[in-house]
């Protein structure tokens, strides 16, 4: 039977001594070892290396290994080609979201990917009859007041509470002062939480408070799923069920491994095997990577570059969310022919300053001015359902104010000659006229400034990057790259004050700067072109970890989180919750060929002194039996189930059901007489 741990761990830990092999998780772990004041510290890395003078006993105690079959090989090159399928790009974004559809019919078709992008299609019909590229990435759980809205995307109701700017919350935030500043937030709002029976039975509870981030995302994707779904039959009425189907999804450059985790989970539960019976596989690229691939493509056929080898270009892909930055240089060309192939410079960099960063600017500006209690009513909704729950909610009458700010924000050129009238505020709002602050007749006046300043910080940074990757290139100039133009992409692109800025540096550095063609579609357009390797090498794929990975381990007691069981007191009287887990991959976790996911996690063991002579020396090595050596048990745990118990004795090793977590003990020998690795 097949073991649940991938093959390739060494067979020894000490010279001469063959043993069974300490199985590593998915991204396998090195050992990094050092005592210091009688403690050992372990630190999991790569691969197991032997860190210890002498070898440790043989593994004992085996539980049966898993019956599920192991990860399957898969390729790293690219999707295997077959006579027809399709792909479907998507690009999830925090203000918006587009699809584009590709039908490849056949083999001949596919070598020919220059000709083929041209068959790219982006879904443009969105519910309340609206026709875009793209569709906000919003959704409601309220109640809808209007017959037949669907509470997402376009088609959400005027007064309804809605959620935005969620995929800016799948990001772990380190910062705990912020963490700290969110709970007490969150405990002030729910003194307005009362759920009365009148709510249950109206279906109007607040489902948001019960749903984390990925939750969320994953709900709207569903509905992203479905609209899609619906695209595809349009092309024929049985292609979901009969045709492969293959996924690109884009992610900012600067992405953390659980932001990635979560919006793959998101996108396999909701593109699955229900819609698309022959869905195959996921593949991953970066925003900008797959606007560069786009926009390049799109200035190359209407001829508005003429490039030459080892001319560099920048594409800036400036979103709602992030603004995110591609640098590439042209490796070869041939006008004749009209082949181009790309080589990128350096990683893609990016930063969360786009135009969602305005929008809260926007929104403190307006607290200032209105004062407390015209903000309180501008924020006011049924006291019985007044909480965000953590997330960003828009509440009515926020909603309608941002709305009548979207086209001063989209015309403004940094002049203000296009500012036209002011913002009128809603009913009952800003009554009384004051001159100073810019209120009157019921309406709020911005001026230029006002409006500069707002765009201060995200323009600023982008400008950053953008130096940024010039000097990416500058580090390469041995090699006689040139820095020949700067694309500006992405919604936030469509700024005439942003682009005007952006000109302005680049004319004190002789660089020409464009805007890129179809700027809102050329992500999800671009993700497709890069999946068929038109310039640069196909995307691998992606897998899914079948199991979770993780190892028994100890923590100090919190009452809180460890009631349910007793605390062990050590020699220094710490209280201990014993018996915990601490999964390091988690089961539904994307793996991508030759990227290992590296952990850390520091192991406190208390050991007596080292034998010393009298000039406070060590005597050399221990024998087996001396007190500063001693014995340490790790045990390591494959887990199959869906939610993975924190207690070790939660695990179903095979006693009273089919086992569905496999455990593995060695033990370490630890000497404290010896030096520090």
């Amino acid at each position: 039977m097949d073991s649940p741990f991938p093959p390739g761990s060494p067979t020894s830990f000490g010279p001469g001594r063959n043993m069974t092999p300490i199985p590593p998780i998915p991204r396998a772990m090195n050992h990094r070892s050092s005592i210091s004041s009688g403690s050992y510290i372990d630190t999991p890395q790569r691969r197991p290396s032997p860190p210890f003078g002498r070898p440790s006993p043989p593994l004992r105690r085996p539980s049966p290994p898993l019956p599920s079959p192991p990860l399957p090989s898969v390729p790293q090159a690219a999707i295997p080609e077959e006579e027809a399928r399709m792909v479907i790009a998507v690009d999830y974004g925090t203000t918006f979201t587009g699809v584009a559809i590709l039908s490849i019919k056949d083999r001949e078709q596919e070598r020919n990917p220059d000709l083929l992008a041209e068959e790219i299609r982006v879904i443009q019909q969105w519910p309340r009859n609206t026709t875009a590229n793209k569709v906000p990435s919003d959704i409601s759980y309220s109640p809808s007041l209007v017959r037949g809205c669907q509470q997402w995307g376009y088609d959400i109701d005027d007064h309804s509470r809605v959620i935005k700017w969620t995929k800016l919350a799948l990001e772990e935030t380190q910062d705990r002062t912020t963490e700290l500043k969110k709970l007490a937030s969150l405990l002030w709002e729910m003194r307005h939480v009362e759920l009365t029976e009148e709510m249950y039975i109206n279906n109007n509870m607040p489902r948001h408070l019960s749903k984390t981030p990925e939750d969320i995302v994953t709900d709207y994707l569903d509905k992203i799923a479905e609209k899609a779904y619906d695209e595809i039959c349009t092309i024929g009425r049985n292609i979901p069920q009969r045709i492969p189907i293959d996924m690109v999804v884009t992610h900012p450059a600067k992405w953390s491994d659980r932001a990635l985790n979560s919006t793959f989970r998101a996108i396999r539960s909701t593109f699955n095997e229900d819609r698309f019976a022959r869905i195959r596989h996921v593949s991953f690229v970066t925003e900008p990577e797959a606007c560069a691939h786009y926009t390049l493509r799109d200035a190359w056929q209407q001829d508005h570059v003429r490039f030459k080898k080892n001319d560099a270009f920048i594409v800036v892909d400036a979103g709602g969310g992030t603004v995110d930055l591609a640098t590439y240089k042209i490796s070869s060309i041939d006008y004749d022919t009209k082949q181009i192939k790309l080589e990128q410079i350096g990683k893609p960099i990016g930063r969360k300053c786009g135009a969602t960063f305005i929008d809260e600017s926007f929104l403190e500006f307006v607290k200032a001015r209105l004062g407390k209690e015209d903000w309180d009513k501008l924020n006011h909704t049924d006291s019985k359902d007044n909480t965000t729950g953590g997330h960003n909610i828009v509440r009515p009458g926020v909603r309608v104010l941002q709305e009548r700010f979207e086209p001063i924000k989209h015309s403004f050129d940094g002049r203000g000659e296009a500012l036209g009238h002011p913002i009128q505020l809603p009913r009952g709002i800003g009554t009384t006229d004051d001159e100073s602050r810019g209120i009157m007749n019921g309406a709020l006046r911005i001026q230029p400034e006002d409006l500069r300043e707002m765009f201060k910080s995200s323009v600023h940074q982008t400008l950053k990057l953008i130096t940024q990757a010039k000097t990416q290139i500058d580090v390469k100039s041995q090699s006689r790259i040139t820095l020949k133009k700067i694309f500006l992409s992405g919604g936030f692109a469509q700024s005439p004050y942003l682009l005007e800025r952006v000109r302005q540096w680049g004319s004190t550095q002789s660089i020409d700067v464009e805007r890129g063609g179809d700027c809102w579609a050329a992500v999800s357009r671009g993700a497709i072109i890069k999946s068929l390797g038109l310039y640069t090498d196909k995307l691998p794929i992606v897998r899914e970890c079948p199991r979770h990975y993780g190892f028994r381990t100890k923590s100090q007691y919190e009452g809180w989180r460890h009631n349910h069981n007793s605390p062990q007191k050590d020699l220094e009287g710490t209280r201990w919750a014993t018996g915990q887990i601490r999964w390091l991959v988690k089961k539904g976790d994307a793996i991508f060929p030759n990227k290992p996911i590296v952990m850390h996690y520091d192991c406190h063991w208390l050991l007596p002194a080292p034998r010393s002579n009298q000039n406070g020396r060590a005597t050399g090595a221990p024998a087996p039996d001396d007190p500063s050596v001693g014995q340490k048990e790790v045990v390591f745990i494959a887990s199959a189930e869906d939610d993975a118990p924190l207690r070790f004795d939660g695990l179903n090793t095979g006693e009273s059901a089919p086992p569905s977590s496999t455990v593995l003990w060695t033990e370490l020998t630890l000497d404290s007489s010896q030096p520090a690795h």
